[in-house]
């Protein structure tokens, strides 16, 4: 009588122990998902060094001992739209949220 009590207890035990190796808090599947969550945030880093490393060369392209012409000509068009006095601009027609249905074409061509 004694055996199998002893032997359900253990099995039990080892139920318990396994079910919380594979699905605990630091089991394996948490495991595999902190691996895939490492991975994501290493590529996200090397994105960030990537977009660093390109900020620091445009701010050294500003500095007064190896101004670069061009970039800052550039950087001025593109950020504070300037132009010289003999250029002409055309802007884009703005767009419109509601775009004609089939129907009104249709009676445009008639």
């Amino acid at each position: 009588m004694k055996f199998p009590v002893v032997s359900a207890c253990l099995m039990g035990v080892i139920s318990y122990l396994g079910y919380h190796a594979v699905s605990g808090d630091q089991g394996l599947s948490s495991w595999s998902e902190m691996q895939n969550e490492i991975r994501a945030l290493e590529l996200q880093r090397s994105n960030l060094e990537g977009e660093r490393e390109q900020l620091e060369q445009n701010i050294n392209r500003l500095y007064a001992d190896s101004l670069d012409d061009d970039f800052l000509e550039e950087l001025a068009r593109r950020k504070f739209h300037f132009v010289y006095a003999d250029e002409i601009v055309l802007e884009p027609p703005e767009l419109t949220s509601q775009q004609p249905e089939n129907e009104d074409l249709f009676a445009l061509s008639n």
